[in-house]
């Protein structure tokens, strides 16, 4: 946008010479004089093309060019003006389009002036030059934009808006009243050249004119000039950071395929210029349109932030091995630093790969974690699901303990005593939330013992029988009875040959029960030959859990032994259920024993 002023001596009057829109320059371009002009002696030439934007219903001077003092003090100067090429335009003040000399005259414009205006300047005999504008008139509503002049763009307090040389030219003089107005509403007692706005903010951006309001010829006339205002906020510079990529990386890519590698960088809050980035290949700067490659850089302000963040984004066409044995530096830089980052290309099938190999290795090391710690993991997944570990079965008891007491000697009976009477229910039943069946303890006075025992078996999910060194009973050596296939004979007398001939029955013959073998204490030379043929089964399908008294944290659901007992014993339940599943049982069973 430049701004022109031509002051007209003869009419003693001060016309606008509004801002002009320099479209393009095209010198010594010869055109032929017999079709555009009356200089037939020499062809004349264009020497410059305008054009501007006006509105419909106001003044406007138009000047030949923008140097008039070149025109004006030329020793022969000689001007007439065209419309179009093809129509003269009048010299004479009466008309409403004249001309003075280097300047035309619409007073006022109307809509139908938009057209293109030729000025044929005579400097010399053998010189013509023609300037040409195109005048481009626009309606007065709605307002349009395109007859904006520059705009103010500041991010002070106070902020001058200046009134448009060509309008402030006109009403200098003081002849003339010039006014105010803001988004096209006035602004009172305000006709200085330069608007003063204290305390700017963001309420204040907006449209500002001025318009002179002048008279010739008996005629009022108005010219007026609008800008914008915009505030800024308050900038502040920062050295730059790169954002994207990191230092060092890798890129994935395919061969002969497109890649685009992106540069980012924040320089600071609302920086609009003052920060640089580009990329480099192999130390060298990538041009934006190098052969294979082109780099498009942007920059924009979040609105949010503030901040500023500046891009470079660098694109190659076809993906080579040359590119996959580059590196790819991205480079940010302003007046306080310069810093950069380098990337690498490297094939997806490579880092596919290596994928792999760390999945393979991850998969063995679980499986690995699983063969060692299958127990605790079980135990974990019990704790975590235990809402959901089983359906309702029909049994009472989680497990049904088989002891000897005959046969021993009174060490070993109370050791077996105190573990079958204390360790047991302690462990598995107080803290583990177990419920178990054991002789002396949950039987009633006056039961029939073989229905009993029968009764309750049935109702048990697993069977532990505890392993004692050699007796005579389990032997069968006592002469008090003789042991079959699977176990001691219905002959024999005591309470715990019957348990355990049931409880072997529904382990081996039925597969109705799992066993838990808990030995106590060391077997002797004979090892497991004195337990019947059943036993000795299942002692060879199972090796017996090894119980050792006295050893640190024995007593610990969370110890090795313990861990191993609770993983062969069935889910643990809600008390509540098998309490009243319990108290059920047991009331049927004393009505039976009363009747």
């Amino acid at each position: 946008m430049c701004s022109f002023t031509f002051r007209l001596v003869d009419g003693g009057l001060m016309f606008l010479l509004l801002s002009l829109t320099r479209i393009s320059a095209q010198r010594e371009m010869s055109l032929n004089p017999t079709t555009i002009g009356h200089y037939t002696e020499s062809p004349c030439k264009l020497f410059d093309k305008y054009e501007t934007t006006v509105t419909e219903g106001e003044a406007l001077s138009l000047p030949a060019y923008y140097d008039l003092s070149e025109l004006v003090w030329a020793s022969v100067t000689e001007f007439t003006w065209y419309r179009n090429r093809t129509q003269e335009l009048p010299s004479s003040e009466e008309a409403r389009v004249h001309h003075h000399g280097p300047v035309l005259f619409f007073l006022p414009l109307l809509f139908n002036d938009s057209d293109q205006y030729y000025t044929y300047w005579r400097k010399a005999a053998d010189t013509c030059h023609i300037f040409m504008t195109e005048v481009i008139v626009v309606k007065a509503q709605p307002f349009d934009h395109s007859v904006l002049f520059n705009d103010i763009s500041e991010s002070a307090d106070n902020i001058a808006i200046p009134c448009p040389d060509p309008v402030e030219k006109l009403c200098q003089d003081g002849k003339e009243n010039l006014a105010w107005y803001k988004n096209f509403s006035p602004i009172p007692n305000e006709s200085e050249r330069n608007l003063l706005v204290y305390g700017a903010s963001k309420a204040d951006e907006g449209i500002y004119t001025c318009v002179c309001t002048w008279e010739h010829n008996g005629t009022v006339l108005n010219t007026s000039a609008s800008r914008r205002l915009k505030i800024r906020a308050p900038s502040a510079s920062h050295p730059p950071q790169i954002n994207l990529p990191r230092n060092g990386s890798t890129e994935t890519t395919d061969l002969y395929t497109t890649k685009k590698l992106r540069c980012e960088a924040f320089c600071g809050q609302n920086i609009e210029d003052n920060c640089h980035v580009w990329w480099e290949m192999n130390g060298v700067k990538v041009c934006s349109q190098q052969q294979g490659y082109s780099v498009n850089t942007t920059s924009e302000v979040e609105v949010s932030s503030m901040r500023s963040i500046f891009t470079a984004i660098l694109t190659i066409n076809t993906v080579t091995m040359k590119d996959l044995q580059s590196k790819f530096t991205c480079v940010a830089m302003n007046d306080q630093k310069w810093i950069y980052a380098v990337v690498t290309l490297k094939l997806r099938g490579f880092m596919f790969m290596c994928l792999c190999v760390v999945l393979v290795f991850f998969f063995l090391l679980a499986a690995v974690a699983v063969k060692v710690f299958d127990i605790d993991l079980a135990l974990f997944f019990r704790g975590v699901f235990k809402c959901y570990g089983r359906s309702e079965d029909g049994k009472v008891y989680d497990a049904y303990v088989v002891y000897q007491m005959d046969g021993v000697d009174k060490e070993r009976e109370e050791k077996v005593y105190h573990f079958v009477s204390s360790v047991l229910p302690n462990v598995l039943e107080q803290k583990c939330g177990f419920r178990l069946f054991i002789h002396g303890r949950d039987d009633l006075p006056g039961e029939d013992r073989m229905e009993l025992v029968e009764d309750c078996m049935r109702l048990s999910r697993r069977l532990i029988v505890i392993l004692t060194p050699s007796s005579s009973t389990w032997s069968g050596s006592g002469g008090q009875g003789s042991c079959g296939q699977w176990g001691c004979s219905s002959l024999l007398t005591t309470a715990e040959d019957y348990d355990c001939q049931v409880g072997l029955l529904q382990a081996l013959v039925h597969s109705e029960m799992s066993v838990i073998l808990i030995q106590l204490g060391d077997m002797g030379e004979g090892g497991y030959t004195h337990l019947p043929p059943g036993l000795q089964h299942l002692v060879r399908k199972s090796s017996p859990l090894m119980w050792q008294e006295g050893r640190r944290g024995s007593m610990l659901p969370n110890s090795s032994f313990w861990k191993r007992v609770r993983y062969m014993m069935p889910w643990p339940r809600h008390s509540t259920s098998s309490n009243n599943q319990l108290m059920t049982v047991l009331c049927e069973q004393s009505d039976g024993l009363r009747t």
